[in-house]
C-alpha cells in the first residue's frame, strides 16, 4: 500500500462539508424473542441503500443520506415508514436495546463474497457473541478535505469520554462489550496524514480502513464518523446526537 493510494481512498467532497448522515442498528424480533431475519427483511423493503445487513443476521441497519441537519428528522420518519410497511409484509418487530440478549442466536448474514463468514470463523465465540449483542447509532459529519479532516478528527478525540457518556443508555455495558470486539477502541491524534498512514499501516487497516473500529475515526465516505451512541428508538436522541457532533465538528472547522 503507497501512501497516496491510501490518501485516494477518502472520498472528502466541499459541498458535503457539514452534511450529517446517520447509520442506526436494531434487532429484528419475531414472536418476541430476536431473530434471525434480515435476509427477508432487506428483501421486503427493498432499498439497500436505506436498509442494509450487518455481521449477524439478527440485525438491520437503516441509513439517511447525507443532509443538512435540519432535514436529518425528516429522513429518519421517511424511513419509519419503510420499516413499518415491511413489518406488515413480513411479521417482525425491531428492538432498540443496547445490548443483545446472551442467549441470541449467533447467525452470520450470509454474504453472497462469503466476508462475514470468514469473519465469523477467525472469531472466538466469546468475540462473535459481543459483535452479535451490541448495536448502536452512528453519525457522520461531512468533511471538505484530508486536512480539514485530521484536525477536526483530533479535536474530536479529546472529547471521547463526554460523548461516551452522552451516547451510554445501557450502564456502561454496550461499551464494555464493543471493547471486548475493538481491542483498538481507543481513538489516537493524528500528527498529520503521514502519521495516519504510518499507524494505518501498523494496526492493518491499511487497505480497508473500515477494518479500523475506535469509537471516533475518519471514514472512507468523507466524513468524521462517531461510533459511540446506542441504537435507540427515539428519533430525537438521535437528533440530540446528531446536533452534539455537528456541533462539535463545524467548531473545529473554524
Amino acid at each position: 500500500m503507497e501512501y497516496e493510494k491510501f490518501r485516494s481512498l477518502f472520498r472528502f467532497a466541499p459541498e458535503r462539508a457539514g452534511l450529517v448522515g446517520v447509520e442506526r442498528e436494531c434487532f429484528i424480533t419475531q414472536n418476541s424473542r430476536v431473530a434471525p431475519l434480515s435476509p427477508q427483511v432487506i428483501a421486503a423493503i427493498g432499498d439497500p441503500f436505506r436498509f442494509g445487513f450487518e455481521l449477524s443476521a439478527c440485525q438491520l441497519e437503516e441509513r439517511i443520506p447525507p443532509s443538512e441537519l435540519s432535514n436529518v428528522m425528516a429522513e429518519l420518519q421517511r424511513n419509519e415508514v419503510f420499516a413499518r410497511q415491511a413489518e406488515e409484509l413480513v411479521g417482525f418487530g425491531r428492538l432498540y436495546s443496547e445490548v443483545g440478549p446472551a442467549d441470541m442466536p449467533l447467525d452470520v448474514y450470509p454474504d453472497p463474497t462469503g466476508r462475514y463468514q470468514q469473519i465469523a470463523k477467525q472469531l472466538s465465540l466469546e468475540v462473535l457473541s459481543a459483535a452479535c449483542r451490541v448495536i448502536g447509532t452512528h453519525i457522520h459529519i461531512g468533511m471538505p478535505d484530508h486536512e480539514t479532516a485530521c484536525r477536526v478528527y483530533n479535536v474530536a478525540t479529546t472529547k471521547l469520554s463526554e460523548l461516551c457518556e452522552l451516547g451510554n443508555g445501557s450502564f456502561g455495558e454496550r461499551l464494555k462489550l464493543y471493547r471486548l470486539m475493538a481491542p483498538r477502541w481507543e481513538p489516537m491524534p493524528y500528527e498529520n496524514w503521514g502519521h495516519f498512514f504510518e499507524v494505518a499501516m501498523r494496526e492493518g487497516f491499511a487497505n480497508d480502513p473500515k477494518q479500523c473500529w475506535t469509537f471516533i475515526r475518519i471514514s472512507i465516505h468523507g466524513t468524521i464518523e462517531f461510533r459511540m451512541f446506542g441504537s435507540t428508538a427515539s428519533l430525537e436522541r438521535v437528533i440530540s446526537w446528531a446536533k452534539a457532533c455537528h456541533s462539535l465538528c463545524m467548531e473545529a472547522m473554524r
